[in-house]
């Protein structure tokens, strides 16, 4: 599926998804106009169905349909929208970002801190591992790209099991912290950005890893580096960080609303 000569990027996207808001930032910061369409990851599962699967056989939030092509990583989505990191400094922090396993400290915090999360989640796992081989089974022509992300199941079935969370936990926990500590050294110089002169993909990376650090727990970390607490300021108070809808909290309204197909998508 690819959008017509001239028509609106269309991004498929889940609102509380992390790598949905580098998205959603890029795209704002970048002053291109898109439509979202909200893709239901946690219930209906609907990034596994055939349609979705054609246009992203890694079943990932987001993708982004252009009239030439389709960007499944927000990486790639964030360069298209503001640049290549074609700098060494630039391309070291994007580096340094995507080589960190961002959900291990989200949900390893959930399952580290909650006994029902240790039985659950590994529970809706194993039925999102059983759930891709069955449209394995259903669609033949899809049938390699359905078990080789059932295989990233099992791999996250192991990561999570519940007698190696807790540690896995803090080791996440404390390379966030070393993030933040890499960050606020850079920035004592006074900087208004993470690679000047200008704005451009590390700000948007490592803004949205800042607002994950406040869904996770360590948002109490940032005030007590003052360079980066200036920089965390300065990014929020960007037109494009509110146009974005970066989370810093759950919204379960907000999640729900995309589920029903009302409220902002």
């Amino acid at each position: 599926m690819t959008e017509s000569a001239g028509a609106r990027p269309r991004l498929y996207q889940t609102p509380s998804s992390y790598y949905s808001m580098i998205a959603r930032l890029a795209l704002a910061e970048g002053g291109i106009a898109y439509e979202r369409v909200f893709v239901d990851i946690h219930y209906r599962l609907s990034q596994q169905q055939p349609d979705y699967v054609r246009i992203n056989p890694g079943m990932t939030v987001p993708t982004l349909v252009l009239a030439d092509r389709v960007l499944v990583q927000s990486r790639d989505i964030a360069e298209y929208a503001l640049g290549a990191a074609s700098d060494p400094e630039t391309k070291d922090w994007v580096d340094l970002h995507y080589g960190y396993p961002i959900e291990e400290l989200t949900f390893g915090g959930i399952l580290a801190r909650n006994p029902l999360a240790r039985i659950m989640i590994p529970k809706r796992l194993e039925a999102a591992r059983r759930q891709l081989l069955a449209h394995a089974a259903h669609n033949p022509d899809l049938a390699s790209v359905y078990e080789a992300r059932a295989a990233v199941f099992a791999g996250r079935i192991k990561a999570f099991e519940p007698d190696a969370v807790v540690a896995l936990s803090k080791r996440r926990r404390t390379e966030a912290i070393g993030f933040m500590d890499r960050l606020e050294q850079t920035l004592r110089d006074g900087r208004p950005v993470l690679v000047p002169p200008a704005y451009g993909v590390a700000d948007v990376v490592w803004t949205v890893f800042l607002g994950r650090m406040e869904f996770a727990g360590l948002g109490d970390e940032i005030p007590r580096r003052p360079a980066l607490a200036r920089y965390w300021r300065a990014m929020q108070a960007r037109p494009g960080f509110s146009a974005a809808d970066i989370w810093t909290k759950f919204h379960i309204g907000r999640l729900i609303g995309g589920i029903l197909g009302i409220g902002r998508g």
